[in-house]
């Protein structure tokens, strides 16, 4: 934005500057003493050529002004007046000649052939901290200079800085520029302007210059404008009328908080930092008053920074001591250290090595009484007699039979109304509530979360549940076969494999881990046949058990989330290492938050060099959930795997007085589950880390005491330097003083 440069020309006036523009092939004239060589551009209302001086070979740029029309002539003529009279000044564009009175008018200046400022930072996007305050510097001085002549630039920004062939910065077109008596506003540039310049009634202020210079140093520190936005922009071109639009960049800026990017550059400090915001300040009264009170905060700095080296240095001599005793005390202590937390280390892990034993062996005694209650409730005389009538009757093996036949539909209503096999729904019901009260009173014993039972082909016939199920998603009627509850292999079958090839399992068996559907709580079942007489040799039926894994009770911790027993899934492929029990899940149930289907998982090249025993470092999945950050950290841990009794198949299984452990083979069975102890690395390390905090802290009141001993005598030494300074400028003062009587009388 510009006022008072210059007339508006008409269309027709502006078409034929565009064709001249497009026909520039020949100067408009021959100026005497001059080769004009090359166009180089054309305005509104005139031509630029680049020519050479034949006198001295220099080269030098003539703009030709081509309409008188257009032209308001006293601006013009006051512009080259502001140039010549800059003219000696090496940080201005110079003048060399003027033709005001040649066809058409003239004047000859210096070529800068490296371009502005702005084309500068439009090819970089912005300038290191050294060479833009080295350039701001050198743009300073120029216009003190300026201003030491009475003439204010009043239009401060990139595009009128230009570069020498050294890449110097030269003040240019100082078309809105005014003297400092002068009386008449000048408009500058949209966010290179200070806010009180845009207004018509302004009058013009070396404080204008000093906020358009903390502009470009902005600019070249942050590659923007300051204040620059699109919403701005916006306003300004919908604001109508000129003082409008004046009015609103006015205010906007002065309601603006000050801009902050610069400080968020690397290399700005503080000082540098303050003389941009004293300059963009919107109060003139709070800006620096004149471009030398720039220059002198510019020569602080530069001091500060000078004698930084030199603080530092007699500030670091005194400490060199203090530092090499320092080092060699903490390159002992670290060796202590680390011989202390090898030793702490190993006895640590030898520990959890014992705990993870012991809490595999209490989850064998946990599983072993799952067995035997799974034996017991196969064994009591009340679920045989109602399974024989219901297991033998007609009617029954018909639903049944047309169950494994796929025609489960059509006989589900029948089959689950059944009144025989409803009397069993309630016996397992009741005998699912039983345990569930002991396990209230005693939480070791075994806690079920079903009993349920499935027939010779795999169809579950019979369920009881801790919790009720509505009809429609109850298990019943269903034929299960595949599943390795009925089979006892250590994998579930594929879904379609036919039933009548299934063989019921022989002896107990514990099932490899398995997901709930509606709950994603980990769970395992333990089956064993049911035989309705001694001479039957296929079991006429299988009891399954099902429990959560979080109903095993590892470890006794009473909150202590320092040491913690996790179960793992052994099975090998995509599951090994997946985490089947840990306590965040335990947190989770019992607050009452619903499991996630996520899967947490060790790597298994970690967990397989746990199973050799190797003292690893180990980090919890689960504190990269939300709320495991209690987990989160290194721990120590160790595996071992879980056995469980080996249960072979007994040929007097239907005698209930045969004592269980009569049927249980020397040699355990291996089970798909880890349990892994993991304890916090930074409890082993506590001890070391206190007796160190101790010597460290001994260590830190000696340095302090030290280095307070040493600044104050560095205080005394100079302040004492100070004060012989002060007497020997008092006693020069008072010999002048002497002289001057001397001479007077």
């Amino acid at each position: 934005m510009a006022g008072e440069q210059t007339e508006r020309q008409t269309d027709n006036e502006r078409r034929e500057a565009e064709q001249l523009s497009l026909q520039a092939t020949v100067p408009p004239s021959q100026i005497p003493g001059y080769r004009l060589e090359r166009f180089l551009g054309a305005g509104a209302f005139g031509q630029v050529w680049v020519g050479h001086d034949l006198n001295t070979g220099r080269t030098v740029a003539v703009k030709f002004y081509l309409h008188r029309g257009g032209v308001n002539w006293s601006l013009l003529s006051h512009e080259v007046k502001n140039l010549v009279q800059l003219s000696a000044d090496r940080h201005v564009v110079q003048v060399l000649e003027v033709g005001w009175e040649g066809d058409p008018p003239y004047y000859v200046m210096e070529y800068l052939g490296s371009g502005s400022l702005e084309d500068l930072l439009q090819s970089q996007g912005r300038l290191s901290v050294r060479r833009s305050v080295d350039i701001f510097r050198r743009i300073c001085v120029g216009l003190n200079h300026s201003h030491g002549k009475g003439v204010l630039h009043c239009d401060l920004k990139p595009a009128n800085i230009l570069l020498d062939q050294d890449h110097e910065p030269r003040l240019a077109d100082f078309g809105q520029s005014r003297m400092s008596n002068d009386q008449k506003p000048a408009l500058g540039t949209l966010f290179y302007m200070a806010p009180e310049q845009a207004d018509l009634e302004a009058v013009p202020d070396a404080r204008w210059d000093v906020y358009g210079l903390g502009a470009i140093l902005y600019r070249m520190l942050t590659g923007n404008a300051p204040h620059r936005s699109n919403s701005l922009l916006k306003e300004m071109d919908t604001a109508g009328s000129l003082p409008i639009r004046l009015e609103r960049y006015r205010t906007t800026i002065q309601a603006s908080r000050s801009p902050q990017k610069h400080m968020d550059r690397r290399g700005v400090d503080r000082a540098l930092g303050q003389i941009v915001d004293r300059c963009l300040d919107p109060d003139p009264e709070s800006r620096f008053a004149n471009v030398q009170q720039v220059l002198e905060a510019l020569d602080r700095r530069d001091a500060q920074r000078s004698s930084r080296p030199l603080m530092l240095l007699g500030i670091i001599l005194p400490l060199l001591l203090i530092t090499a005793t320092s080092i060699y005390a903490a390159r002992s202590m670290s060796q202590s250290r680390k011989r202390f937390t090898t030793a702490l280390r190993a006895a640590s892990h030898d520990s959890n090595q014992f705990a993870a034993k012991f809490a595999a062996s209490t989850l064998e005694n946990q599983i072993s009484g799952y067995f035997d209650l799974a034996h017991n409730e196969a064994h009591d005389p009340a679920l045989l007699k109602s399974l024989r009538p219901l297991l033998t009757s007609p009617e029954f093996t018909a639903m049944r039979e047309a169950v494994v036949n796929g025609e489960a539909n059509e006989v589900r209503d029948a089959f689950l109304d059944l009144p025989e096999r409803l009397a069993i729904d309630r016996l397992l019901e009741d005998r699912v509530q039983l345990h569930a009260r002991r396990n209230q009173v005693n939480d070791q014993a075994p806690h079920l979360a079903t009993i349920f039972l499935v027939d010779e082909w795999g169809t579950i016939f019979a369920m009881g549940y801790e919790s009720p199920v509505d009809r429609d998603h109850q298990s019943t009627a269903r034929n299960f076969a595949f599943r390795s509850y009925f089979h006892g292999g250590r994998e579930d079958l594929p879904r379609d494999t036919p039933a009548s090839e299934v063989q019921p399992l022989e002896r107990t068996h514990l099932s490899a881990p398995f997901k709930s559907t509606s709950t994603n709580v980990w769970k395992i079942a333990v089956s064993t046949p049911v035989y309705l007489s001694p001479e039957d040799k296929r079991p006429a039926a299988v009891l399954v058990l099902t429990t959560n894994l979080g109903e095993f009770q590892l470890m006794q911790s009473d909150g202590d989330i320092n040491q913690l027993a996790v179960l793992v899934d052994a099975r090998a492929g995509e599951r090994f290492g997946t985490i089947l029990q840990h306590p965040l899940m335990d947190r989770r149930i019992d607050a009452g938050k619903p499991l996630g289907a996520e899967r947490f998982q060790l790597p298994a090249p970690l967990l397989e060099q746990m199973l050799t025993g190797a003292d690893i470092d180990y980090q919890d999945p689960m504190a990269a959930t939300p709320d495991g950050g209690d987990f989160s950290g290194t721990w120590l841990a160790a595996v071992q795997e879980v056995s469980v009794p080996r249960s072979e198949s007994d040929p007097n299984h239907s005698h209930p007085s045969n004592d269980h452990f009569s049927d249980i083979s020397a040699e355990p069975d291996q089970t798909d589950l880890l349990v892994m102890v993991q304890y916090r690395l930074s409890n082993v390390e506590a001890p070391v880390q206190a007796l160190l905090q101790k010597l460290l802290k001994e260590g830190a009141i000696a340095i302090v005491s030290i280095i307070s001993v040493t600044f104050i005598l560095w205080y005394l030494v100079h302040r004492a330097s100070d004060l012989s300074i002060d007497r020997r400028d008092a006693k020069d003062a008072s010999r002048e003083s002497g002289s001057t009587i001397t001479a007077e009388s």
